[in-house]
């Protein structure tokens, strides 16, 4: 819309919409040329933008109006909301796909798969926009494979059409088990036949594991699918405790995920022990140390622990199931109540087994104990008595030691567990830093004490007079 004016001096030209100051940006822009002429541009004109315009020119001698009545008759279809490029819907689910348009007269759609128009049925259902929204909805119930492909909306009215961007729909279903195997009790050297349904599209791949490691065919090991009924089978002959008893697992997998079930493979067999318990084994003082052994054996073995051949309660018993760990904890571990010899027996309706006994050592920590002197740190005059006594105890028996000054010092032994260093007469060359240090396997322990040589000390010199 634009309108000249001329008029003497410089013209300032001043446009309202419906009697208000026109607001511009963007979309709605003003300009002006030298020859007085001033126009109003309006990129991709909306119904809220009919209505009258007025453009008011001022000069120093007077004004001037010339109005113009902006009404749409049309406008073209504009996409506000586009489709996604892709989308994942899960077979026998439903399907929504959503696009927003806008136009006047409120423009046509018809929804494309692959480029052929859709028929709305009980199954494909359109929803057309309202007075007051604009969106248009597709709706497929039930998805099935064949649905997959690319969606995409026909837009249209008087003013023009366009096509929106196209979703590539894809159709998966996640595999599932639609009857799951069952745990087998086999007997030793017989056959174990695990049997699965599956469903899933694509159509997933079965693979076998026993105890998380693939099995294939081989001999000994059969695996069968049927594609039409969904039905997998594995075979696994002459069965043996060793080999194959622990977890079954049958694992489902296709492009859109992954399931797996795992199920138990007992073979019945008498226990059978796969790591013992240790010949010797040492622990400190007040410490909690659990023996365990790891026993293969179906039905699952029972342990019974024994001490010095007493059976031992069942408190501090335990079993781990997934590792077949039979655990006994000791707790608070001491010399008289705990050092000494166990073993367990284990056994199930087929047999027993009892395992190597294993000797139990309690290690104590050092104790250092000061009997002389009383304090740490002593005076004495030259010629006093010096005594240091101290009670060493510990298991195994402490190495002790005593230092002046950093250097090694005998001490004399009073049975195992007190040491003595005496001096008769202290001179001022016994002063200095006396250690005592007790130390085994378990720990170390140091006492300290200082002697100080107190007292005049005679100092003789020579003199030299002169004649």
């Amino acid at each position: 819309m634009s309108w000249k004016f001329n008029g003497i001096g410089k013209l300032r030209v001043t446009w309202f919409f419906n009697g208000q100051p026109l607001s511009t940006n963007d979309r709605l822009r003003v300009t002006e040329t030298d020859d007085g002429t001033s126009t109003v541009k309006i990129r991709q004109a909306e119904l809220g933008d009919q209505g009258i315009y007025t453009a008011r020119a001022i000069n120093a001698f007077g004004e001037a109006e010339a109005q113009t009545t902006l009404k749409i008759d049309c406008i073209k279809p504009v996409i506000n909301t586009n489709l996604n490029t892709a989308l994942k819907v899960t077979k026998g689910e439903i399907l929504t796909l959503k696009v927003v348009a806008s136009g006047t007269p409120k423009p046509h759609i018809v929804w494309m798969k692959d480029d052929n128009e859709l028929t709305p049925n009980d199954r494909i259902q359109v929803t057309t926009s309202t007075a007051n929204n604009d969106q248009h909805t597709l709706t497929i119930l039930n998805v099935q494979p064949e649905d997959q492909g690319e969606y995409s909306a026909m837009i249209s009215n008087v003013g023009g059409s366009l096509q929106s961007d196209k979703c590539k729909v894809i159709v998966s279903k996640s595999p599932v088990f639609v009857v799951k195997p069952t745990a087998q009790k086999v007997k030793q050297s017989a056959t174990a036949v695990f049997v699965t349904t599956i469903d899933g599209y694509p159509t997933p791949t079965v693979t076998w594991l026993l105890n998380g490691k693939l099995l294939t065919a081989k001999k000994g090991v059969q695996v069968q699918f049927d594609a039409t009924t969904g039905q997998a089978r594995l075979f696994v002959e002459n069965v043996d405790l060793e080999q194959h008893a622990g977890s079954i697992t049958c694992r489902l997998e296709n492009p859109h995920g992954n399931q797996e079930e795992t199920v138990r493979l007992d073979v019945l067999a008498a226990p059978i022990i796969t790591k013992e318990l240790p010949k010797e084994q040492e622990i400190v003082s007040g410490r909690d140390v659990t023996l365990k052994v790891i026993v293969r054996g179906s039905p699952r073995p029972s342990a019974q622990w024994f001490f010095k051949d007493r059976a031992i309660k069942p408190e501090n018993v335990s079993v781990d199931e997934a590792n077949n760990e039979y655990q006994l904890m000791i707790k608070q571990a001491s010399v008289v109540r705990s050092e000494g010899t166990y073993r367990v027996v284990l056994m199930n309706e087929v047999g027993e087994v009892e395992s190597t006994p294993c000797t139990l050592t309690v290690r104590e920590p050092v104790k250092l104990t000061k009997v002389k002197p009383a304090s740490d740190a002593i005076d004495l005059q030259e010629g006093k008595a010096f005594d240091i006594v101290v009670n060493v105890s510990g298991k195994e028996t402490p190495k002790v030691q005593l230092t002046k000054d950093g250097k090694a010092v005998p001490l004399i032994s009073e049975g195992t567990t007190r040491y003595t260093f005496s001096v008769t007469n202290v001179k001022r060359e016994d002063q200095g830093i006396y250690k005592v240090t007790a130390k085994n396997k378990t720990s170390t322990e140091e006492i300290t004490v200082t002697l100080n040589i107190t007292g005049e000390f005679a100092c003789i010199s020579k003199t030299n007079f002169a004649a």
